[in-house]
């Protein structure tokens, strides 16, 4: 016995309806997640502070220039 097309024309449209009810709820309770989630991680790093890397301080070398004293040729006269 074959189906008419309107019996498979309703089951197809009722098929729809129900599995865009499905995705509906679905991506309801995956916005859920997603903002349960980084609710959680944020809690978590207010009570487990990534450690923070210690950079030991070097002193650069003083190194000074050499006093270069004038020639009295090249003195400014006043």
């Amino acid at each position: 016995m074959a189906l008419e097309n309107g019996e498979v024309l309703e089951n197809l449209t009722n098929q729809l309806q129900e599995v865009t009810q499905q995705l509906n709820t679905l991506g309801e309770t995956r916005v859920k997640l997603i903002g349960a989630i980084e609710v959680l991680q944020q809690i978590e790093e207010t009570n487990n502070p990534a450690p923070v890397a210690e950079v030991p301080v070097v002193e650069a070398p003083v190194v000074e220039a050499p006093v270069v004293e004038a020639s009295p040729e090249e003195e400014v006269p006043e």
